[in-house]
C-alpha cells in the first residue's frame, strides 16, 4: 500500500495519507478554482458578444456620420466648383481669350481683380483667387493685385497647373500644401482654344474645411478623385504627428483598394495605419468624391473594457478569500514560529543565549549566521586568487619589503628560490577597437593570454616558471639554471616571447607586444626585472612595429642626443585646422611624429603630445570655446589611455581633428547667426533713417563685405535689397494707417517722391495711391 502511494501525486493525497494541514487548503483552493474558471469563461462569452455588438453598432453611427459629411461637404466643394465655373465664364475672360481686349490691358485687369475680389469675399473658405495666362505672363490675385509670374511666391505651383490634362481638378499643390491649402484648378478658355491658354485657380485652407466637417477629418488627392478621411484623434495630435499619420493614409493600400470598389457604401475590417485592425467604412458620391471614416478596433475595445476589469474582480476576490481561508487555517492548525524557535535551539545549543522573547531569539539567531556569513566571504576573499598567484602578484609589485618573508612564503608554495630569474610582459593591442570585446573584459583577454603561455611554457624544455596576471597583463616568471650561460638566457627569453606573440596572432587572432626584463640570480630583484619589462612596453611609443621588445637591447641601441620641441610644426597644425584644411593638419602630424620619434625617448615623446593637444585647446578657446565646456571632453584623459604611436596617431586624426571641426563651426555659425539677427532687428526698427552697409557693420565690428556675405548667407537676401523692403513695408503701414499724402511719407522714409514711386511699383505692382484706395 505504501509502495502505491508512493507512486500518487501529493496533491492528490486525501484522508490520513495527506500531508498534516494540506487537506483544508486544497479544498479552498479547488473551490476558488471552481467558481473562477466559469467566471472567467462567462466573461470572455459575454465580452465577444459585447464586442459584435458594439460593432454593429459603430458602423450604423459611422454611415449615419458620413452621410452627413457628405451632405456638408457637396454644399461646400460644388459651391466653391459652381463659383469658378461662374468666373471662368466671365465675359472679360471670354473677351480676353477671343482677344478682344488687348487695346486696354490694366482696365480689363482692373475690372476682374474687383470680381475675383467679390467672389472671395462672398465665400468665407476661399482664401485666394488668382488668375493666370500664357499671353501677358501675368498673374491677378485677390491678395497680390497684378504681378508677374516669376514674382509670385508658388510660381512652381502654377507651372503645374498649367500642365494640367483635366479641365477642372481638386489638387494639393507643393508649395499650397506646405501651408495647408487645397486648389481648385480649372483650365481656360472653357470654350474653344484660340492658341491662347490659361487657369483659374481657388485656394482653399483645408483646416477650415475640417473644422466644419468633423475636427478629425483630413483630405487627400489621388488624381482627379478626392478623399475626406475621419481618423480618430487626429486634432489632438502634434503638427509632426499628424503628418505623419497624413502619410500613412496617403500610402494606405486600403484606401487604394476603395478607390477600385464597385460599391457606392460599404464597411469591413482590415489592417490600419498601426498595422492593427480598424474598421474602415465608406461612402462614394456621384462627383468622383469619396468619404471614409477609420475606427481602430483598440476604440471598440475601450466601450467593452468594463468587462474584464469585473472579471478579473471577481476572480481576484475569490483568490483573496482564498488565500485568507488559507492563511487563518495554517495559525489554527500549527505555529510555525514555535517549530522554527525549537529547531534553532537544537542547531545552535551552547553558540546562542536563550532569550525570553522569542522574536529577540530569532533576530540573535540571524546576527549569528550574518557573522558567520562574513567569516566566510573573508576566508573566500583570501583564497581568491590562489595562494600562489597572489604571493607572486606581491612579489612582482614589490610588496615584499624583508627578504626573510619573502624567502618563507616562497618556499611554503613551492616556488624556487635557487634560480635565474627573468620577467615578462604581454600587453594586447588595440583589443577594443575590433568590437569583439569591451573594457570591462580586459581580465578575460589577460586570462586567454595567460592559458596560451601557460601551454607554451610546458612544451618548452630549457625553461621553467610561473604564468599568472597582475594588472590586467599577463605576466610570466621565467626561471634558469644558475649555471647556463647569459647568451643562452637571453635567446631563450626572446624564443618564448617570439612564440607566444606568434601563437596569440594565429590562434586568437591578437596583436600583442612582449616586453622582456633583464635576468638577476636573486628573487628579491624580480621587482627590478618586471618594472624593466614594463619600461621596454613603453618603447612602442616611437618603436611600435617590433612584437618583441628586449630591454637590454632597447637600451643598448637608445641615441644620446640633445632634441627639440618642433615648435613650427605644432603652429602648422594648429593653423591648418583653424582654416579648416584636415588633410594639410594631418600631413604635418605625420611629420610632427616623425620629428619626436627619432628622439627615442618616452617622456619626451609623450610630453610632446602633450604640449600639441595644449596647443589645440587653445586654439579651440581663441575661436570662441569656452575653456570649460572643452575640457568636458576629457581629452588629457583620452590621450593617456594610448600606449603606443600609432594609437596616439590615429587618436588625433580621427577624434580630435574632426571634433575641433565640428566645435569650431558651431561657434562660427552661432556667432554669425547672432549679428545677422541683431542687424536685421535693427533695419526693421529703424527703417525711416538712412542705413548703410558700412553703419552696420561698424556696430557688430565686422568689416563690410563678412557681413555683406554673412548677410546674403543667412536671410537669402541682399543688405540692399532688405533695406529696401523695409523701408517699402514702412510706407505700406504709413498709407494705411496715417491720412499723410504720398510726398510725406517719402521724405519720412528717406525717399523723394519719384524714387518712392517706382520703388512701390517695383514690389508691389502699383502705385501708392492705388495701393491706399484698394486696401484701406
Amino acid at each position: 500500500m505504501a509502495s502505491q502511494l508512493g507512486r500518487i501525486p501529493r496533491f492528490l493525497t486525501f484522508g490520513k495519507y495527506a500531508p498534516q494541514g494540506k487537506y483544508l487548503h486544497r479544498l479552498i483552493w479547488i473551490g476558488c478554482i471552481s467558481v473562477c474558471v466559469p467566471i472567467i469563461l462567462a466573461g470572455i462569452i459575454y465580452y465577444q458578444f459585447s464586442m459584435d455588438k458594439v460593432k454593429r453598432q459603430f458602423l450604423d453611427e459611422n454611415k449615419s456620420s458620413l452621410v452627413m459629411m457628405k451632405d456638408r461637404a457637396e454644399r461646400i466643394l460644388q459651391s466653391i466648383e459652381q463659383e469658378s465655373l461662374q468666373l471662368s465664364l466671365d465675359s472679360r475672360i471670354n473677351d480676353f481669350f477671343a482677344g478682344r481686349m488687348e487695346d486696354a490691358p490694366l482696365i480689363w485687369h482692373q475690372q476682374l481683380l474687383q470680381e475675383i475680389t467679390l467672389v472671395k469675399n462672398a465665400n468665407s473658405f476661399i482664401d485666394e483667387i488668382y488668375f493666370y495666362n500664357n499671353q501677358e505672363d501675368i498673374l491677378l490675385t485677390n491678395r497680390y493685385g497684378s504681378m508677374s509670374k516669376d514674382s509670385y511666391k508658388h510660381k512652381e505651383d502654377i507651372d503645374l497647373l498649367m500642365q494640367l490634362e483635366s479641365g477642372s481638378q481638386w489638387i494639393f499643390l507643393p508649395a499650397g500644401k506646405k501651408e495647408g491649402y487645397i486648389t481648385f484648378a480649372r483650365k481656360l478658355p472653357v470654350v474653344g482654344n484660340a492658341g491662347k491658354q490659361g487657369v483659374l485657380a481657388f485656394d482653399i485652407e483645408t483646416s477650415l474645411i475640417s473644422n466644419f466637417l468633423q475636427a478629425d477629418t483630413t483630405i487627400l488627392t489621388k488624381g482627379p478623385e478626392m478623399l475626406m478621411v475621419s481618423y480618430p484623434n487626429l486634432s489632438k495630435l502634434d503638427s509632426k504627428s499628424k503628418e505623419h499619420i497624413k502619410r500613412l493614409l496617403e500610402n494606405h493600400p486600403v484606401l487604394q483598394t476603395i478607390g477600385t470598389a464597385d460599391s457606392t457604401i460599404d464597411s469591413f475590417f482590415d489592417a490600419g495605419v498601426d498595422g492593427r485592425q480598424a474598421q474602415f467604412t465608406y461612402l462614394k458620391s456621384i462627383f468622383g468624391r469619396t468619404y471614409v471614416t477609420v475606427i481602430p478596433e483598440q476604440m471598440l475595445e475601450e466601450r467593452i473594457g468594463w468587462i474584464r476589469i469585473v472579471t478579473i474582480i471577481v476572480a481576484l476576490f475569490f483568490i483573496l478569500l482564498g488565500i485568507l481561508l488559507t492563511y487563518f487555517s495554517t495559525k489554527k492548525a500549527y505555529s510555525p514560529i514555535e517549530k522554527l524557535i525549537q529547531h534553532s535551539q537544537l542547531l545552535s545549543e551552547g553558540r546562542i543565549q536563550n532569550k525570553e522573547d522569542e522574536f529577540a531569539y530569532i533576530r540573535a539567531c540571524l546576527d549569528y549566521l550574518s557573522q558567520e556569513t562574513e567569516k566566510l566571504g573573508g576566508y573566500m576573499e583570501k583564497v581568491q586568487p590562489t595562494l600562489r598567484e597572489k604571493c607572486l602578484q606581491q612579489l612582482v609589485n614589490g610588496e615584499y619589503v624583508r627578504n626573510e618573508s619573502l624567502i618563507q612564503e616562497c618556499e611554503s608554495y613551492g616556488i624556487d628560490i635557487k634560480s635565474t630569474y627573468s620577467v615578462i610582459v604581454v600587453e594586447v593591442e588595440n583589443a577594443y577597437k575590433e568590437k569583439r570585446f569591451f573594457p570591462k573584459d580586459k581580465p578575460i583577454i589577460a586570462f586567454a593570454v595567460m592559458n596560451v603561455m601557460q601551454e607554451l611554457l610546458q612544451k618548452n624544455e630549457l625553461i621553467s616558471g610561473y604564468i599568472f596576471t597582475n594588472q590586467g597583463k599577463a605576466v610570466a616568471l621565467l626561471q634558469w639554471k644558475c649555471d647556463i650561460a647569459p647568451i643562452k638566457l637571453h635567446q631563450a627569453a626572446r624564443s618564448f616571447a617570439d612564440s607566444v606573440s606568434q601563437s596569440l596572432t594565429n590562434y586568437l587572432s591578437f596583436q600583442a607586444t612582449v616586453g622582456i626584463g633583464r635576468s638577476y640570480s636573486h628573487i628579491a630583484d624580480v621587482p627590478l626585472s618586471y618594472k624593466e619589462a614594463e619600461l621596454a612596453l613603453q618603447y612602442r611609443i616611437y618603436q611600435d612595429s617590433e612584437p618583441v621588445m628586449y630591454i637590454e637591447d632597447l637600451e643598448s641601441s637608445r641615441k644620446q642626443a640633445s632634441f627639440r620641441y618642433p615648435r613650427e610644426l605644432e603652429s602648422s597644425i594648429v593653423d591648418s585646422l583653424v582654416k579648416g584644411e584636415l588633410a594639410q593638419a594631418q600631413q604635418s602630424l605625420v611629420q610632427f611624429t616623425e620629428s619626436i620619434r627619432s628622439s627615442q625617448s618616452y617622456n619626451f615623446i609623450y610630453q610632446s603630445y602633450h604640449v600639441l593637444l595644449s596647443a589645440v585647446i587653445t586654439s579651440l578657446e581663441k575661436q570662441g570655446g569656452s575653456i570649460l565646456d572643452i575640457l568636458e571632453y576629457n581629452l588629457f584623459g583620452q590621450l593617456e589611455a594610448k600606449q603606443t604611436s600609432r594609437e596616439i596617431f590615429a587618436w588625433f586624426i580621427e577624434i580630435l581633428f574632426p571634433l575641433y571641426h565640428k566645435l569650431t563651426e558651431e561657434y562660427r555659425s552661432s556667432a554669425g547667426q547672432s549679428a545677422v539677427l541683431q542687424i536685421s532687428k535693427y533695419i526693421r526698427e529703424h527703417s525711416t533713417e538712412d542705413l548703410s552697409l558700412v553703419h552696420c557693420a561698424e556696430m557688430i565690428a565686422m568689416s563690410p563685405s563678412y557681413l555683406s556675405r554673412l548677410f546674403k548667407k543667412e536671410m537669402g537676401i541682399n543688405f540692399l535689397d532688405f533695406v529696401v523692403e523695409c523701408k517699402v513695408e514702412e510706407a505700406k503701414r504709413l498709407l494705411l494707417e496715417t491720412d499723410l499724402n504720398v510726398s510725406e511719407i517719402a521724405a519720412a522714409i528717406g525717399y523723394s517722391e519719384r524714387n518712392l514711386n517706382r520703388i512701390f511699383q517695383r514690389h508691389t505692382k502699383m502705385n501708392p495711391s492705388i495701393f491706399r484706395a484698394e486696401h484701406r
